[in-house]
């Protein structure tokens, strides 16, 4: 800070006197003495939450409009627990979060440190009084004293020793706020060494951590929510329920609601969703622990959506879906599939294959294909009454067998008619021998498209 001196007046006799001294010395010092109460702070004092403005409902309007005092979302009203227990709830001032960038809104009743900065109350951390997450309220801290017949005057401490007791008026429904209510059950986070922790009051927790220096970073929502879905869940929760409420604990992958969990060198204890079916867990590519590197999300549901643009996926591994339920793929355009090798169904299991569409083309130009279903169902543009498929090789045999009965048929029919023929008049001009001669002709030409290899299909086999 700079200061800048002025010259001394000094009257004409060049004589300064004690009056002129003393302007001169306030000349100097008063800027001085404004900037330091400027940047003043007092030592600040330990103050009971009374009321908080974290709802617009508990916003008042501003004076002579009708709008809300958005200035006062954050802010908190307030009581000094030592300098201010007879002072009124509507005498009380208001105090802001120090830092608007990271705040941790207090619930009424808690304590939190007040500060007077620049004219103005602030308020920074709440005290941590039972080494819960969840609440440090204690209602009531800051009201006045009674004592014996209600006198509200200073004692001394030889008073003090008769008794003294917290007003007891206060309303307590329960409630911290308009629905917060204090919840025991929310238990800390176990730390490690090195580990920085942000802690909820609801049982979401973010972890900076790690596993023997091997970098974590853990986020959980719902502590414990899931517990039931697991024998040794319940097991854990009953014995937890008779340690301290302050015990902390660990994040569970499996027991919390949701979790992302980031890891380098930690293997993860978690039970995939289709383990129990043999038929479905793919025993094939899964590991059988999840070590290394590695991501893992785990809740009750998972949403991937893009809005502008595609979601790609890529691996230097195997990619595995697995459900006990349908899995399903819509496209608007197309769906692409372009692999070496393509396997549909599961022998024994797949129980049926269908394909829907106004044209169905399938190309093996360099190898075979091969059905490993009970059924297949081809489908033209609309779902109608089917038919099962012929065979070509057993169709044809059948075919051939009949033209064989029909030629020996023929024959017959011409033996009779050399026999008989002359002594029986023609029928509409046609004789015996000219059917003969006539069906036996036609029973060669279909004989040899029968014997046509383009007949049968050299792509596609049915059993």
């Amino acid at each position: 800070m700079k200061i800048k001196i002025p010259e001394l007046n000094v009257r004409s006799t060049g004589f300064a006197n004690l009056f002129d001294v003393d302007n001169h010395i306030r000349k100097i010092l008063s800027p001085v003495v404004n900037q330091i109460n400027r940047g003043k702070a007092d030592e600040g004092e330990l103050a009971e939450v009374i009321q908080v403005y974290d709802l617009e409902s508990k916003l008042p309007e501003v004076k002579d409009s009708d709008d809300l005092d958005y200035n006062l979302l954050g802010a908190i009203k307030f009581r000094k627990v030592y300098s201010q227990q007879w002072v009124s709830d509507d005498s009380l001032s208001v105090a802001y979060p120090l830092n608007l960038n990271l705040v941790d809104f207090p619930v009424k009743g808690e304590i939190v440190f007040i500060q007077k900065i620049y004219n103005r109350f602030y308020y920074t951390d709440r005290v941590n009084q039972y080494n819960s997450p969840n609440n440090s309220s204690a209602v009531g801290s800051s009201q006045k004293f009674k004592i014996g017949g209600g006198e509200k005057n200073q004692q001394t401490l030889n008073t003090a020793e008769s008794g003294i007791t917290k007003d007891t008026s206060v309303e307590d429904d329960g409630y911290l706020g308009n629905y917060f209510q204090p919840n025991f059950n929310i238990r800390p986070l176990i730390p490690n060494e090195g580990d920085t922790l942000l802690q909820g009051r609801f049982g979401n927790t973010i972890r900076l951590g790690s596993v023997e220096n091997s970098p974590t970073i853990k986020l959980r929502a719902g502590q414990l929510a899931d517990y039931e879905k697991f024998d040794e869940g319940v097991e854990f929760v009953s014995e937890l329920e008779q340690k301290p409420l302050s015990t902390p604990l660990a994040e569970d992958i499996n027991f919390d609601a949701s979790s992302l969990w980031m890891t380098t060198d930690e293997t993860v204890s978690i039970t995939p969703a289709t383990l129990e079916d043999t038929n479905i867990y793919p025993t094939e590519v899964a590991p059988a622990e999840f070590g290394g590197k590695q991501i893992i999300l785990n809740s009750g549901r998972l949403i991937f959506n893009s809005k502008e643009d595609g979601i790609l996926g890529f691996s230097n591994g195997p990619v595995d879906f697995s459900t006990l339920n349908t899995f399903g793929v819509s496209a608007k355009q197309g769906l692409n599939l372009y692999s070496p090798l393509i396997d549909i169904g599961r022998k024994n299991q797949t129980k049926n294959i269908g394909l829907s569409s106004n044209q169905v083309v399938i190309d093996a130009t360099d190898g075979n294909i091969t059905n490993i279903a009970n059924k297949i169902n081809l489908f033209g543009s609309q779902l109608r009454d089917t038919s099962p498929a012929v065979r070509g090789t057993e169709l044809r045999e059948v075919l051939e067998e009949m033209i064989e009965i029909m030629k020996t048929l023929t024959t017959g029919l011409n033996q009779l008619a050399s026999a008989v023929g002359p002594a029986l008049p023609p029928v509409s001009g046609v004789s015996g021998k000219v059917v003969s001669s006539v069906s036996g002709n036609i029973f060669k030409q279909v004989d040899a498209k029968l014997k046509l290899p383009t007949l049968l299909s050299q792509v596609v086999e049915i059993e």
